[in-house]
């Protein structure tokens, strides 16, 4: 099986030589994967730091994380394309585990958990158990939620779906998510781990959540894009 992994970034010099290094140090074989950096206009070094570490980097003129995420995951050639932030640390075994989950045909896509960088014992944990919780609810009531920081798809079947839909400026990643659950099994894996950045929620803690509610509900509930844009964070 060869995987494909999809990254974003906008002027992530400073986050995006953790997050290739946990990417190229999987211990999965390198032949079996690709690693496309999709840069989205950036002004800094992400694009010359990506092809340090032997990334492919393609570029996406369109300004908007979605724009890049699409435009990746079409350029990519892997059965399964999975998808990291720039931000973000993923386990030794993250390919690995994907690899083994997507080894049942009837699965079309996962997701996987996740902790936060940076933070004291105490909120980590509960930030972890609250992710938890969260995901799992959704997963129990049909509603299956994909996190944009680690997931994966079956290529075949999302183009079949009609690909990411860009009128999603936030939440792409949980409406693909729901649509793709009409094809097969979307599944929640707690081994396919990931440490993503606390950076977003120390700009505010309740307007953060409350854009990521606004998301969820116009998404999940309302089945429209929402009427919020994410602004990106450095």
């Amino acid at each position: 099986m060869k995987l494909s992994v999809v990254m974003t970034a906008y002027n992530e010099e400073e986050y995006l030589p953790k997050a290739l290094k946990s990417v190229f140090s999987q211990g999965f074989p390198k032949r079996d994967y690709e690693v496309i950096v999709v840069d989205n206009n950036s002004i800094d070094k992400s694009a010359e730091i990506a092809r340090s570490f032997g990334a492919k980097v393609i570029n996406e003129t369109t300004q908007g994380y979605v724009f890049a995420l699409a435009k990746g995951m079409r350029e990519s050639t892997g059965e399964v394309i999975a998808a990291t932030d720039s931000d973000t640390i993923v386990a030794s075994d993250w390919l690995s585990e994907i690899a083994k989950t997507f080894e049942d045909k009837g699965v079309v896509a996962a997701t996987g958990m996740a902790d936060m960088r940076n933070l004291g014992f105490l909120t980590k944990t509960v930030s972890f158990l609250a992710f938890y919780i969260f995901v799992k609810f959704n997963f129990l009531i049909g509603k299956p939620h994909l996190s944009g920081f680690n997931f994966a798809v079956r290529r075949d079947v999302l183009e079949k779906a009609g690909g990411i839909n860009t009128k999603y400026l936030m939440s792409p990643d949980v409406e693909i998510g729901l649509r793709l659950k009409k094809y097969g099994k979307v599944v929640f894996n707690t081994k396919i781990l990931a440490h993503t950045s606390s950076r977003r929620w120390k700009q505010g803690y309740l307007s953060t959540t409350i854009m990521y509610l606004k998301g969820y509900f116009w998404t999940v509930w309302f089945g429209k894009p929402p009427p919020v844009y994410q602004e990106p964070v450095r």
